[in-house]
C-alpha cells in the first residue's frame, strides 16, 4: 500500500495537476465539474427549490462554488480535511453567500443531498463501510447520496489515475463492489449510470451520453443511494 496522500501538500497546484494528467481526454478539469453538475440537474436536483447540499471532499471547492451558482436557492456545505484545500476554497468562493466550507464534517447537518465525487478511491478499503454509515446518517429521510468515482474498466481512466501525483495512493472501486457495501448497510441503489464516452476530439458525439448510462466503458459512473 502507498503512503496516504496529504492533500495539503498539493492544494496550489491542484488543477493543474488534474488537467495534466487528464492530456489524452483533451479537457482541462473545469469540463468534468461541470460535467458532473450536468448529471445532479439532470438525474437528482430537478427543481429549483431550496435544498441543503454537502459537498464531501470538496477539494478547493471548484465544483462547491459551481454549485452555489447553479443551485442559487440551495445552502450548500463543502467539507475538505484539507485545512489548505479549505481555505483556498473560502477564498476562491468569497462572492457567493450559499456556500461555506469546513476542514470538520458537520454532525448535526441533514442534508437533501451528499455529493461524494472522486473521493471513495482514495478512502482505506476497510474505511470505506464506516464513511458509507457517517453519510447514510447525514441523510434526510428523502435524502440520497451521489456518488461519482472512476471506472476501473476503462484504460484510459486507468492510465489517468497512474499518472496524477495526487492518486498515487487510490484503490479504484468497481461498481459491484460500491453496490454491495450500499446494500450491507440498507442503502438502495436508485440509479446507476455510466457517464464519460467521448474524449474532446470525438465531442461531436457527446450528446449521445446520456443514452449510453448503460455502456460499462464510461471512464468513470454515478451511483445514486437512498436509504432503504
Amino acid at each position: 500500500m502507498a503512503n496516504r496522500v496529504d492533500f495539503d501538500d498539493y492544494s496550489q497546484d491542484y488543477q493543474k495537476l488534474v488537467t495534466d494528467s487528464l492530456g489524452l481526454c483533451g479537457e482541462a478539469d473545469d469540463y468534468f465539474d461541470q460535467y458532473k453538475i450536468n448529471c445532479l440537474r439532470r438525474w437528482v436536483v430537478e427543481s429549483d427549490n431550496c435544498f441543503d447540499i454537502l459537498d464531501f471532499g470538496c477539494g478547493i471547492g471548484k465544483q462547491t462554488a459551481l454549485m452555489a451558482k447553479v443551485f442559487p436557492n440551495a445552502a450548500i456545505v463543502g467539507f475538505d480535511i484539507s485545512k489548505k484545500s479549505v481555505a483556498i476554497a473560502r477564498e476562491k468562493s468569497a462572492p457567493a453567500d450559499n456556500v461555506r466550507f469546513s476542514d470538520q464534517l458537520p454532525t448535526k447537518g441533514r442534508y437533501d443531498v451528499i455529493v461524494a465525487a472522486n473521493v471513495f478511491h482514495h478512502i482505506l478499503p476497510e474505511d470505506r463501510l464506516k464513511t458509507l454509515v457517517d453519510l447514510k446518517h447525514q441523510l434526510k429521510p428523502n435524502g440520497r447520496l451521489v456518488v461519482f468515482e472512476h471506472n476501473p474498466l476503462n484504460p484510459l481512466t486507468r492510465y489517468a489515475v497512474s499518472t496524477c501525483p495526487f492518486d498515487v495512493d487510490a484503490v479504484l472501486v468497481w461498481p459491484n463492489q460500491f453496490v454491495r457495501l450500499a446494500r450491507s448497510i440498507g442503502i438502495e441503489i436508485d440509479q446507476k449510470r455510466y457517464i464519460v464516452f467521448f474524449p474532446k476530439l470525438l465531442k461531436i458525439f457527446r450528446s449521445l451520453e446520456p443514452q449510453l448510462w448503460w455502456l460499462l466503458v464510461g471512464a468513470q459512473y454515478m451511483l445514486v443511494l437512498k436509504k432503504a
